[in-house]
């Protein structure tokens, strides 16, 4: 069987690093191009030395004909706003493509504006994009050629709260979210507040009721409910370096025990590969998914109240093993492949 040939994007950053990784543990692909936009011809092991002896490959300035020419499958890991410039000619060489940017996750031009504050450069193709959550849109991915990888909040909190909000259990406009996530998270790039003085025994929100991603997660949440829904969104950042924690607190439309809604949430996940229902009496843990593609879910009832908690790795469920998630789907594959070893 021929490998299957996939390429990155804008591979120096911590997802393409990721994606490295996962590609170099999954039988089924080769690497074709590994593509920065500065620095072409720097070995990846330069980048990332961990990699030294693994994975010492040259990096390909973006060439788009010979990156789609070489290609079967190519990831973008660009960053967000930058994407859109790129995506226009690689998407009409009809190659399968998932970008793990924001640029395409939203249903409409008006809505990006909303959320990251420039007009979007190729809102003609916004509708082409399937959004890519396997587990609330895997038939709409099976059948895909270009995918929206999710953003890392909106993952853990749109799969604690899928189950719910499908059985019409909740109120949609009694949602609030807080939101703890590692430092990683910012990207590679320095920023002030990804500092190590200022993040290091320090725990603090920011982009309060601002972040860019509640709309994402409204718009999916709204999907899964059947109904508009509205959030309270505070994320925080802690001094730790990957992983996200979410504790998200609703109202129960009518009351319904622990029990209740354990057996709901195993029978909705029990089939999923990257989703595990905690035990009645456990809440989940970041070091229990870091370096994983899981998600733990955890829940307790309180007074007609429910509680909600997930955790995943930012970086991977979050980003770069969601994506070769979506890749496995796409292509008929195993859809653990490169992710459980």
């Amino acid at each position: 069987m021929n490998k299957i040939r996939v390429s990155v994007v804008g591979a120096s950053g911590y997802t393409g690093y990721e994606l490295v990784k996962i590609f170099m543990k999954h039988h089924d692909i080769e690497i074709a191009h590994l593509a920065v936009r500065s620095q072409p011809g720097i070995r990846f092991s330069e980048l990332y030395p961990a990699l030294k002896g693994l994975c010492d490959r040259e990096c390909s300035p973006i060439d788009i004909q010979l990156i789609c020419n070489d290609s079967d499958v190519i990831f973008f890991g660009l960053p967000h706003k930058t994407s859109m410039e790129m995506m226009p000619e690689f998407a009409n060489s009809g190659k399968k493509i998932i970008d793990l940017s924001a640029d395409y996750r939203l249903d409409t031009a008006a809505l990006y504006k909303t959320a990251y504050g420039i007009d979007h450069r190729d809102a003609v193709r916004l509708n082409d994009f399937i959004y890519g959550l396997p587990e609330f849109n895997r038939q709409k991915i099976r059948k895909a050629n270009t995918v929206a990888n999710p953003g890392c909040f909106p993952t853990g909190i749109e799969l604690a709260l899928l189950p719910v909000l499908e059985a019409g259990l909740i109120q949609p406009d009694s949602i609030i979210v807080d939101s703890k996530t590692g430092v990683s998270g910012g990207g590679k790039n320095p920023q002030p507040a990804f500092h190590f003085p200022e993040c290091n025994e320090n725990l603090t929100a920011y982009k309060v009721s601002s972040h860019q991603h509640e709309p994402e997660i409204e718009q999916e949440l709204s999907k899964m409910a059947g109904a508009a829904v509205d959030i309270v969104f505070v994320p925080h950042l802690v001094p730790m370096t990957r992983g996200i924690f979410n504790t998200i607190y609703t109202g129960l439309k009518q009351p319904l025990s622990q029990n209740d809604l354990h057996d709901l949430y195993r029978e909705y996940y029990q089939a999923e590969p990257f989703v595990r229902m905690l035990e009645f009496d456990q809440v989940p843990q970041v070091k229990n998914v870091a370096f994983t593609n899981f998600c733990d879910i955890g829940l307790k009832v309180s007074r007609n109240r429910l509680i909600l908690m997930s955790a995943i790795d930012n970086l991977i469920k979050g980003a770069a093993g969601q994506a070769v998630q979506n890749m496995n789907i796409m292509l008929g594959l195993d859809e653990t492949a490169g992710l459980l070893n």
